[in-house]
C-alpha cells in the first residue's frame, strides 16, 4: 500500500460519503420544498385513480390518476412513483394540487408527496453521518497532534509488541499497531499507549527502540505516539 493510499484513504473515503450525503440532503430538501410549494400556490382538485401501470421489472405499480382542470378540461397524470404493494387502488379518490402553468407538475396526498424526502433523507442521515462524522473526526485528530507536538509532555513507554488491528481492513489488509505502556509513578496508574495505524510489519524495527509518547499532562489518555523512527514504505 503505498503513502498516498496510507495518508490519504480515510479522507478520500469519508469526502465520498460526505458528497452523496450532502446531494441526498440537498435532493431530500429540494423534492420537499417543491411539493410544499405547489401545495401552497398550486390548484386544489380531487383526482380518481383509473389505472395501474407497471415498471419495466414488472414488480412494481405506479397509479395513473385523472382529475379536472378549472376549465373543465380532464387532465391525466402518472404517478412516477412505484412501489409493490401499490400505493393506490383502482377508483381511489386522492386529494392533489397542480400548477396551472402546467398541470403534469402534481403533488398529491399520502405516500406519492412524503415518499422521496424521506427517502432521501435517510441517506443523507446514512452518508452524511459517516462523511461528516468521520471528517470531523480526522481535523479532530489532526488538531490533538499538532497540540501535543507543541505542548505534550514526552514519556517513554515500554514496548508490548505489535498487533494487528483485524477491525480495519483497506483493500483485503489489516494495519499494525505498536503498542506500548507507561507507568505514571506520581499517580501509580498504568497507561496503555496504541500507535497509529502502519501499513506494513514494523516488528523488526521496533527491537530495542525506545518508545516516546507526548501526553497531555491533565489527561494522559490524549497522546500521540512518535513512530518517525520506522522507514516510509514505497509506492
Amino acid at each position: 500500500m503505498g503513502n498516498w493510499v496510507k495518508n490519504n484513504f480515510f479522507n478520500f473515503f469519508f469526502g465520498i460519503f460526505t458528497l452523496i450525503g450532502t446531494g441526498c440532503g440537498i435532493g431530500a430538501a429540494v423534492s420537499w420544498l417543491n411539493a410544499v410549494n405547489l401545495s401552497n400556490t398550486g390548484v386544489q382538485a380531487v383526482g380518481i385513480v383509473t389505472d395501474m401501470i407497471r415498471s419495466s421489472e414488472g414488480g412494481t405499480q405506479a397509479p395513473v390518476v385523472e382529475f379536472q382542470l378549472k376549465n373543465g378540461t380532464k387532465h391525466t397524470y402518472t404517478s412516477s412513483l412505484f412501489s409493490s404493494p401499490p400505493a393506490n387502488e383502482l377508483g381511489e379518490r386522492i386529494e392533489l394540487w397542480y400548477d396551472p402553468a402546467d398541470p403534469d407538475k402534481v403533488v398529491m396526498s399520502g405516500m406519492d408527496r412524503w415518499f422521496v424526502p424521506i427517502f432521501l433523507g435517510v441517506f443523507f442521515l446514512i452518508f452524511g453521518g459517516v462523511g461528516y462524522g468521520g471528517l470531523i473526526y480526522q481535523f479532530l485528530k489532526k488538531r490533538d497532534r499538532a497540540w501535543l507536538m507543541e505542548n505534550g509532555q514526552a514519556v517513554e513507554a515500554m514496548l508490548i509488541g505489535v498487533e494487528r488491528d483485524y477491525s480495519l481492513k483497506v483493500n483485503g489488509v489489516s494495519p499494525f499497531v505498536i503498542q506500548g505502556q507507561w507507568l505514571d509513578r506520581t499517580t501509580d496508574k498504568m497507561y496503555t499507549f496504541n500507535s497509529e495505524n502502519i501499513w506494513y510489519d514494523p516488528s523488526e524495527y521496533v527491537q530495542g527502540q525506545t518508545l516516546w509518547v507526548l501526553i497531555d499532562p491533565a489527561k494522559p489518555k490524549r497522546y500521540y505516539m512518535d513512530v518517525s523512527f520506522l522507514p516510509e514504505r514505497g509506492n
